[in-house]
């Protein structure tokens, strides 16, 4: 997806609904190369993570800042903040999460801080009920399954699982290479729209 000023692209790995100009949530992939400013999501909430690069500094103009690193590489915001991003050590490629916040009178979104997994051997991680997840691996491999009984899911670097809403699943995880994997857990649930939406689709990360 072309980002609107010309300068980028915008990977989608998965969005819902799959086509269209709104969306309740999308996740994406992005490399930043430049300083610029990131595009309005006024009805919509956002988690990003450093996924590629040594730094990434956000400013929201109002709202403070932050500086994403190997240290600390996860971050919530509003999408109605105007956001400036700088790169001064050079290209980044960032985990975007856009979730649409829905209105007061009607349920509203969840966007969980995003969790930073290191998988020496094995663990076991909580997906609540009724919330989507998606676990993106960083680095190595890890072999995922969401019961006792259920054949593991093996996801490399770059692979990102979607975990659907349901019941509430205990993922149990085991790493699958000769060295320690790192993953990204992310969880969400959209707000349901209102009788209007204003995404703008096709913009920056």
């Amino acid at each position: 997806m072309p980002w609107r000023n010309g300068r980028g692209y915008t990977l989608e790995i998965a969005r819902e609904p799959a086509t269209g100009e709104d969306f309740a949530w999308r996740l994406s992939l992005a490399d930043i190369d430049r300083d610029g400013e990131f595009s309005a999501y006024p009805d919509y909430r956002r988690a990003l993570v450093l996924v590629g690069g040594n730094t990434l500094h956000l400013r929201f103009r109002g709202h403070g800042q932050c500086i994403l690193d190997p240290q600390r590489r996860g971050t919530r915001f509003e999408g109605d903040w105007k956001t400036h991003c700088a790169v001064p050590e050079g290209r980044c490629t960032d985990l975007s999460l856009i979730v649409r916040r829905g209105t007061a009178a009607r349920p509203t979104s969840v966007v969980r801080a995003p969790k930073m997994l290191r998988l020496e051997s094995t663990a076991r991680v909580v997906l609540a009920r009724d919330l989507y997840g998606a676990l993106f691996v960083l680095e190595g491999a890890a072999a995922v399954a969401d019961s006792i009984r259920a054949r593991p899911r093996t996801v490399r670097a770059r692979d990102t699982l979607l975990l659907t809403p349901g019941r509430q699943r205990a993922l149990r995880l085991r790493s699958a290479g000769q060295s320690a994997a790192q993953l990204v857990l992310l969880r969400w649930r959209p707000g349901r729209p209102g009788r209007t939406t204003s995404a703008q689709s096709g913009a920056k990360p």
